[in-house]
């Protein structure tokens, strides 16, 4: 059942009239809030959105208030704009430029031939990986909810949306490096702060139970289809747009891995992140 939610913000009382009509519309207006469970001006109530209801506060409207209506037409919901430039952009800052690589995009022909990562990576005028940046300008796992409203997303879980991501970024890497033979980066941007890290490296290495098991986001299937397709990114990067920080996240196993942690002036044997390739 749908509920309304009203507030008193009038009394019944010194309304206008004759002494008798206005003792007679105080009691049955009086009568009417009571019933609706008001009882003083700022109280507040849910009440079920019935008919009978609906009389009751029409009859009262001019002292209360409806404070939210499941019937009222709501307007149409506006997806966010992303502007997938300037993510490239704060990537670039955050990741590549401190380095000297230069990221050099492929051409829309070699776009429409097949699948391509979104960058060749260059550092000294010599080709040194592929970089492949996932934007939330082509999906909505990063959206953030409006003020007030709690997060609705399109696709959940978003688990199995960023692991869709991982599969498909491990297919764009293969069609310009099938062999592997140089290092894959893949940069997620995050534009929502109840996203973070911690997801992309449970989504591809489940989360640790205690008795040594791991809990796994996804199917059996998924997610031996993930975790293979994750050890072809020899480096993960994760962007917070709101605090514009970086943090890296690499798979054991990965070809490339020290390299690409290297190239990016990242790696630190003292503490390594790494996500277990661990089976199921």
């Amino acid at each position: 059942m749908r509920f309304i939610e009203i507030q008193q913000i009038r009394s019944p009382i010194r309304r206008p009239g004759s002494k008798r009509a206005m003792l007679r519309r105080h009691g049955s207006q009086r009568a009417t809030l009571i019933g609706l469970g008001l009882n003083r001006i700022g109280c507040v109530r849910w009440v079920p959105d019935t008919p009978a209801i609906r009389g009751m506060i029409h009859k009262v409207s001019h002292l209360v208030q409806v404070n939210h209506d499941p019937a009222a037409p709501k307007a149409p919901r506006v997806p966010p704009v992303y502007d997938e430039a300037k993510d490239a952009a704060l990537m670039r800052e955050l990741a590549f430029d401190a380095n000297d690589i230069v990221l050099e995009p492929y051409s829309d022909a070699a776009r429409r031939r097949g699948k391509t990562p979104d960058f060749k990576l260059f550092k000294d005028g010599k080709l040194c990986g592929f970089c492949e940046l996932k934007s939330p300008r082509d999906d909505f796992i990063f959206e953030p909810p409006a003020e007030g409203e709690a997060a609705v997303r399109e696709n959940l879980p978003f688990h199995r949306k960023l692991g869709s991501h991982i599969r498909y970024a491990a297919s764009q890497f293969d069609a310009v490096n099938p062999d592997h033979s140089l290092p894959n980066i893949l940069v997620f941007v995050n534009h929502a702060p109840d996203i973070q890290r911690r997801d992309l490296h449970a989504t591809v290495a489940g989360l640790p139970a205690p008795d040594r098991k791991r809990v796994f986001m996804l199917s059996r299937k998924m997610q031996e289809q993930v975790l293979n397709a994750a050890r072809k990114v020899d480096l993960f990067l994760w962007i917070d747009t709101q605090k514009a920080t970086l943090q890296h996240v690499s798979v054991n196993g990965a070809p490339h891995q020290r390299a690409a942690l290297d190239l990016l002036g990242l790696r630190n044997p003292d503490a390594p992140d790494e996500m277990e390739g661990a089976k199921r």
